[in-house]
């Protein structure tokens, strides 16, 4: 273990198991063994924490996002997506955002709340899975 976190009032342990950096959620953690084992606390491994985001595998550099003008208010007036940037404003009022140094699970969900009024841009495989999940679903 290197650190905990608290991100939106849900805690987690974050730590290396078998050379890769985890995240564990703190409450799901279970059958846990205590070792009087101990180790050697790298620097770039905590300075890496310490400067991203909860989820530290399979980061994507940046989403881009298109909002629609009837709800780009909500989006202007304060940050609703994690690491949240205006890339302008269209002619028709609608926003392109972009979140950066972001993993998919922390983007994917606001963005179905906000359906059908944002869609990703880029990378076409994030869209392309929402897609996929709502089919899925609309098939139940």
């Amino acid at each position: 273990p290197y650190h905990l976190l608290n991100k939106n009032g849900i805690w987690y342990v974050v730590g290396c198991r078998h050379g890769q950096t985890r995240t564990f959620c703190f409450t799901q953690i279970a059958n846990l063994k205590i070792s009087t084992k101990t180790f050697a606390c790298s620097k770039d491994i905590k300075e890496k924490i310490l400067g991203t985001t909860v989820y530290f595998l399979a980061t994507i550099s940046e989403i881009v996002l298109q909002i629609d003008a009837k709800v780009a208010g909500y989006f202007e007036r304060r940050d609703l997506l994690p690491n949240q940037e205006l890339v302008r404003k269209l002619d028709n009022g609608d926003l392109l955002l972009i979140c950066k140094d972001v993993h998919p699970r922390e983007v994917v969900p606001i963005v179905q709340y906000w359906i059908p009024h944002i869609r990703v841009i880029s990378p076409s495989e994030v869209q392309a899975q929402m897609k996929e999940v709502l089919k899925n679903y609309l098939a139940k």
